[in-house]
């Protein structure tokens, strides 16, 4: 008995310990914040890092060939001749060396530009990143205020249906516009479990970028009402840090510290010196000899004077590599300027119906606000004020839809011109 009534409190207890283990933890969080979250938990950023860091120390110890080479060791030897003793001589010596050629300055300059495509590497990834959760946020409030709308106009088409059965209770209103009304309601009912089910798969996808468990209610600290509010956008005094250009120069820097390579391959001599010092001991001897000698050799090859040999081709070859490059220079110039152009009449394109939706948001109001009247007093029929009805909430996600678009735009335009996200709309948007 006293077994059931254990396990009974047992049970009890820790029903009771439920609804406080399944608290969920809100946390409200704004864009920076949330940018700043996801590039500390991004493990492909903590990759680019740790390539980063070998292109540092390659950079570091690019000097490392003429670093001098040391030898140390010892040898045993005997002669013997017919008719005498055997002699043996042991020698124990140590010896540097040092081989210098004009491939240095070439290696070193290599390591360098490595080690600066590297972190032009990693910069990029990191503005990746950022880019992809701004947007992703902004994404999200619109999600947000979509659901909001829907809602709205649900919440909407349900006081008029209860108002419609009301007055057909009392007489006053036929059933088939109670049953009309029940249809609106039940057909926005399904616009509403969308436009939810959009933002919870969104905000999951959000969450697990930012690291952030599911468990966590995220509350989004920012609203698309200040990106209305952004004005003229303006590149004339921005230069333009384009990644993409960035990498190509780089890569031009790489085919002509080649071209020099290829040359000293091909013309450049080596030079080498050593030093080595020994002490050598006679069998039943106790006292030795010192001995040192001293080396050094210069070594020019002659193949790059014949043009059909490898090294000649290998300089042409690199000097091939340098022309293609400054070709895709070129291109991505243009291609930058054609892009930034598309850019900036894509936001253009967005503020000028930014600015017709916003009249148009506030003709519909006014329109339902008019024909809600007009219904009430039986002047409109109940088709009249749905469709106003529709028509203010197609014109209020209108906008909302524009205010993203414009964003992303904007967001994209700084990520090609390679300058820090919020230079173009800094000020114009509200800090979180």
């Amino acid at each position: 008995m006293k077994l059931v009534k254990a396990y009974t409190l047992f049970i009890f207890g820790a029903m009771s310990a439920l609804p406080v283990c399944a608290q969920t933890v809100t946390q409200t969080i704004g864009v920076d914040a949330a940018v700043q979250m996801a590039l500390e938990n991004n493990l492909s950023l903590k990759e680019e890092e740790i390539t980063l860091n070998g292109y540092k120390r390659s950079n570091a110890y690019s000097w490392n060939s003429i670093s001098p080479s040391l030898t140390a060791g010892a040898t045993y030897s005997k002669s013997v001749e017919p008719g005498e003793t055997e002699i043996g001589t042991s020698k124990l010596y140590g010896r540097v060396s040092v081989s210098i050629t004009p491939a240095l300055y070439t290696e070193i300059k290599t390591a360098k530009i490595n080690y600066e495509n590297g972190k032009l590497s990693y910069e990029t990834a990191v503005k990746t990143v950022e880019l992809n959760v701004r947007k992703a946020f902004y994404k999200l409030l619109y999600d947000a205020d979509n659901v909001k709308l829907q809602e709205q106009n649900l919440e909407s088409a349900e006081k008029q249906y209860q108002q419609n059965l009301s007055k057909y209770n009392q007489g006053g209103m036929s059933r088939l516009d109670v049953l009309s009304a029940q249809v609106s309601v039940e057909n926005q009912k399904p616009n509403v479990l969308s436009a939810k089910t959009t933002l919870e798969n969104d905000m999951a996808s959000f969450k697990q970028t930012l690291g952030i468990s599911q468990d966590v209610n995220l509350v989004l600290n920012g609203t698309l009402d200040d990106i209305l509010l952004i004005g003229d956008i303006s590149i004339d005094d921005i230069e333009a840090q384009s990644a993409t250009l960035k990498a190509l120069e780089n890569k031009l820097s790489l085919a002509q510290t080649a071209v020099l390579a290829s040359r000293f391959n091909a013309y450049g001599p080596t030079i080498t010196g050593s030093y080595e010092a020994s002490r050598s001991y006679k069998t039943g001897s106790k006292d030795g000899t010192n001995g040192g000698a001293i080396s050094a050799s210069v070594s020019i090859p002659l193949d790059g004077i014949l043009p059909w040999s490898s090294s000649a081709q290998n300089v042409s070859s690199a000097k091939d590599e340098v022309k293609s490059l400054e070709l895709q220079i070129e291109d991505e110039k243009t291609t930058l300027r054609v892009n930034t152009e598309s850019y900036l009449r894509s936001i253009a394109q967005s503020k000028a119906a930014i600015a017709s939706l916003k009249a148009s948001a506030d003709l519909a109001k006014e329109t339902y606000d008019m024909t809600l009247t007009a219904y009430q007093r039986g002047s409109k029929d109940l088709l009249s004020l749905q469709t106003a009805l529709d028509g203010l909430l197609e014109a209020q996600v209108n906008l909302k839809s524009a205010a993203y678009s414009l964003i992303s735009s904007i967001l994209d335009l700084e990520n090609e011109l390679g300058i820090p996200f919020g230079t173009l709309s800094l000020g114009k948007v509200a800090a979180e």
